[in-house]
């Protein structure tokens, strides 16, 4: 067998990571622009961008001397994190593998890399509920078969990085005419094209060559600029979350959400990325996800090519299930507040946008939220942009909060909006009685207590009775908006019949009702 004439080291890696992200933000508008497949959303260079800045992130942790499989590791982990739509996603179980397959490596040769590049390939498949050739997994498919056959013909580790290279443009290539899509809009695939810009500067990182030739895409993209792709308006919604539970269910997700009607379903645990028409479509997706529970939940609109830009992140802490979506429909990032892990989750992005320089905006919606808001941003060492913790009082107040939030306001401008907005909204929640009190308000253990501000102010014995003489309480300095938030122990079907008996009491205002399944609650209800 040759003599390798490099050691593609942790030294060599980190560089390399390093490299990847300044080659994807000089790319990704090129990507963007042939991305049709799976949705023609134009986004593709910019979540594949994204999602290789939070790999490099999670390296520039690491310190002293450190191994390729630290470095690879590292960026595995820090792909998952911050992975952006499916691409990215992909891209991050195709890490995984190679960082699995090196765990154990010490000195890198050809044989080794092959299998690694297998096992980035099967992990890769193995997360797609529908795998479709022609895609970014149709490259890497090509790319490890031809890093085995150099590997069984003795090539070393250089020659072999240079054959896979050349195989994964003509690969690349070849993805126009195996995708009617593709072919229709005479462009290669977009994932797949990230796939070789990335493999293209492993060569060039490990040979020295230079850095600003043109780039791996540019060999094989059809004659002229390609226009960004129009996107349909029945393009749907994409899906994001991570979801808790003590192993991986993947295998399990998988099938539930094709089962669902979801489509471009990648799981990569605990990140599950999936398409949806509709928001219907999308509260059946996390329907089915039970009885797991949904740690973090983003949603992006497929009709905004390339995305909907945000001045700053708003995170979104409830203790409702049922307000997860609404929240991430509203452009923001929510998290379930009551999980054991929502420090940890909460941790997570906060350190996310510190690294990439972006403001914050926490809207908590109790003051239990509003603690563990403070517990996480107020004792973190300032490493970037301070949040801006908006605490309001329930879980309406938090809904108008978001119903004013608007994605183009810097973090103190839309902070001050939507405290503002919350302000404006008059609550009270149904709770239902631990035990019988001979107190100021005498009850028994199953009666239902109106609360206002903390108080009890009533009690009912249904729960019908008790969400009309509330929505009475409210309602009489007046209000043109009531919201019902449905909670976890309301009886099937009563929410539906109170909202009937709240229409009939108030005919000029219109009522909304929301099913947010908050354990602590039997509803709640606001008034603007």
């Amino acid at each position: 067998m040759s003599t390798d004439p490099v050691r593609l080291n942790g030294r060599l890696a980190a560089r390399w990571a390093r490299r990847t992200v300044e080659r994807m933000r000089r790319e990704r508008s090129g990507i963007d622009s042939l991305n049709v497949f799976p949705v023609p959303d134009g986004d593709t260079g910019s979540n594949m961008y994204h999602t290789v800045r939070s790999a490099y992130r999670a390296v520039e942790g690491l310190s002293g001397s450190v191994t390729l499989p630290e470095v690879v590791g590292a960026m595995a982990t820090g792909a998952l994190r911050g992975a952006r739509g499916n691409s990215g996603l992909i891209l991050s179980v195709a890490l995984r593998g190679v960082a699995d397959a090196l765990e154990d490596i010490t000195v890198l040769d050809a044989p080794a890399f092959a299998g690694a590049l297998e096992l980035a390939a099967a992990r890769a498949n193995d997360a797609i509920a529908d795998p479709v050739h022609g895609t970014m997994l149709t490259v890497l498919h090509a790319m490890a078969e031809e890093a085995r056959e150099q590997a069984d013909d003795g090539a070393d580790l250089l020659a072999q990085i240079a054959a896979v290279r050349a195989r994964s443009r003509t690969a690349l290539a070849e993805t126009t005419g195996q995708l009617d899509v593709l072919s229709d809009a005479s462009v290669v695939d977009a994932g797949s094209t990230g796939i070789v810009e990335l493999f293209d500067l492993l060569y060039l990182t490990v040979t020295g060559h230079d850095l600003e030739a043109v780039s791996a895409a540019a060999h094989v993209r059809a004659d002229g600029p390609a226009a960004v792709p129009q996107v349909s308006a029945e393009a749907g919604i994409e899906l994001v979350y991570l979801l808790g539970g003590p192993r991986d269910r993947s295998r399990p997700v998988k099938r539930a959400l094709a089962k669902a009607g979801g489509t471009s379903v990648v799981v990569s645990w605990p990140k599950v990325h999936v398409h949806v028409p509709d928001e219907a479509a999308a509260e059946r997706a996390l329907a089915a996800m039970a009885p797991l529970p949904i740690l973090q939940l983003r949603a992006e609109d497929l009709t905004v090519a390339g995305g909907v830009h945000r001045e700053a992140e708003v995170l979104v802490l409830t203790r409702a299930p049922g307000l997860l979506l609404p929240a991430a429909l509203a452009e923001a990032t929510a998290v379930a507040a009551g999980d054991a892990q929502a420090r940890t989750v909460l941790t997570g992005l906060r350190d996310d946008a510190a690294a990439a320089g972006t403001e914050q905006v926490v809207l908590a919606s109790s003051q239990a939220d509003a603690r563990l808001a403070h517990a996480v941003f107020d004792g973190a060492e300032p490493r970037g942009p301070a949040a801006r913790i908006v605490a309001v009082d329930g879980p309406v107040a938090a809904l108008a909060a978001l119903a004013v939030y608007d994605p183009q306001l810097p973090a103190e401008a839309a902070a001050e909006e939507m405290a503002a907005a919350a302000a404006n909204v008059r609550g009270g929640e149904l709770v239902r009685a631990r035990r019988s009190m001979a107190g100021p308000v005498m009850h028994d253990s199953d009666a239902w207590l109106l609360r206002v501000a903390g108080r009890t102010r009533a009690l009912e014995d249904d729960l019908g009775s008790a969400l009309a003489a509330l929505a009475d309480l409210l309602m009489a300095p007046g209000g043109e908006l009531i919201t019902v938030i449905g909670g976890a122990q309301a009886p099937a079907g009563a929410l539906e019949a109170a909202r009937g008996r709240i229409r009939a009491a108030h005919p000029d205002a219109s009522v909304d009702l929301v099913a947010g399944d908050d354990p602590a609650y039997g509803a709640s209800i606001g008034v603007e």
